[in-house]
């Protein structure tokens, strides 16, 4: 859950969960055992022991500031996850369906359930500790991390893998014979050298016992609730910025909410001034001096100068061109190259629309809203 709400601000607080993802494996239960199909309103049956996720119609009671349930929509001709406001259809987990009853008008159609089980919490609960017995920074900290951060994404894995292989004329021949087990994608004939092939292998048995999507996936749910309801559901503060397990706020958050177990937060920097152009796309100064910046696809975001960056804010000044090297492979003719690139930086508008003032200058944002799946305004505000 990435959105930019605010374009511009002074003295915020940026606070990390510790441990989001492992955080959610720890406390919930999961989905376990067989699929099984519904249709209708399973919500209806109260099944207390089941988890569900469900084809749904949604619609906002009314327009929220920050709307939380997510969708995947096409805006500026490329697919996108946005938040609107509006109708519009989505899958749904129990888990965010109940979360939002109070902001959207929820009818559940057709889906699957679950039996439910807790199968992660002695595994993070011993990962966690061990990690904490190692300073920040150090390896074996490190390696906790990833193995805490990265168990949840091989349960949606895709069971069928692709290969890269040299093979000589023979080998490849052999290959090819074989179709009713490999599935050749693409070759590269090296000529005298043999070939490159991709390929996938073909199992028949169709039976994955190391993948289950809906695992995966309500990891993920269950985190897009903790940051709702830490940063997106609260009034007491501006909200400016959200980047999956971060926010961006106006003022310090209770002291309940802060420590070093799992789930809690911890205070990052405080900035003195921040610009955001849009998910992932920001600049800050904090107290020190320091400067923090996310310009995704550009390496040198700390070297473009702060007050250029902040010039993109008025609506006149379009985009900033950028130089930085990029690196190129050719498999082809064994080589990599390093080109000098041109990276046009700008406001985007992929998630939410813009808001400007009478002098053009970007103040806010404000969600797509959506009429039966269908963008229903898509113009630039001003105040």
């Amino acid at each position: 859950s990435t959105d930019m709400y605010i374009p511009h601000g002074k003295n915020i607080f940026v606070y990390d969960f510790n441990s989001l993802y492992p955080s959610t494996m720890y406390k919930y239960l999961f989905p376990v055992g067989n699929i099984n199909q519904f249709i209708g309103d399973i919500t209806i049956l109260n099944r207390s022991n089941t988890y569900w996720i469900g084809e749904a119609e949604v619609q906002t009671k009314k327009d929220l500031d920050k709307p939380y349930l997510q969708i995947h929509h096409k805006i500026n001709g490329s697919e996108r996850t946005i938040a609107p406001n509006g109708s519009f259809s989505m899958k749904i987990h129990c888990s965010e369906y109940y979360n939002s009853l109070e902001d959207y008008n929820i009818k559940i159609k057709e889906g699957y359930f679950f039996k439910t089980g807790s199968i992660f919490k002695d595994y993070v609960n011993d990962i966690y500790n061990l990690r904490l017995q190692f300073p920040k920074g150090s390896a074996m900290n490190y390696t906790c991390k990833l193995l805490l951060n990265s168990l949840y994404g091989r349960f949606g894995m895709n069971p069928i893998s692709v290969t890269s292989n040299f093979f000589s004329s023979e080998e490849f021949f052999k290959l090819t014979e074989k179709s009713e087990n490999f599935n050749i994608l693409s070759v590269l004939d090296l000529e005298q050298f043999g070939y490159f092939v991709n390929y996938e292998k073909i199992d028949k048995s169709e039976h994955y016992s190391n993948v289950c999507v809906a695992i995966a996936s309500a990891v993920t749910a269950y985190a897009r609730i903790e940051l709702t309801n830490t940063f997106k559901k609260q009034s007491d503060f501006k909200f400016y910025y959200a980047d999956t397990d971060s926010g961006f706020v106006s003022k310090p958050l209770p002291s309940d909410l802060i420590g070093n177990e799992l789930g809690k937060l911890k205070l990052e920097y405080v900035l003195k001034e921040a610009v955001f152009l849009g998910p992932k796309l920001y600049m800050g100064i904090t107290n020190e001096g320091k400067i923090i910046s996310k310009v995704k696809g550009f390496k040198n975001a700390s070297s473009i100068p702060f007050q250029e960056f902040k010039s993109l804010l008025n609506k006149n000044n379009i985009s900033l061109d950028l130089h930085h090297d990029k690196w190129f492979r050719s498999l082809e003719n064994s080589c990599i190259s390093i080109k000098d690139q041109i990276y046009r930086l700008m406001i985007t508008e992929n998630k939410r629309l813009m808001v400007y003032n009478k002098n053009n200058q970007a103040i806010g944002t404000k969600a797509y809203k959506l009429y039966n799946n269908k963008i229903k305004f898509n113009f630039r505000f001003k105040i």
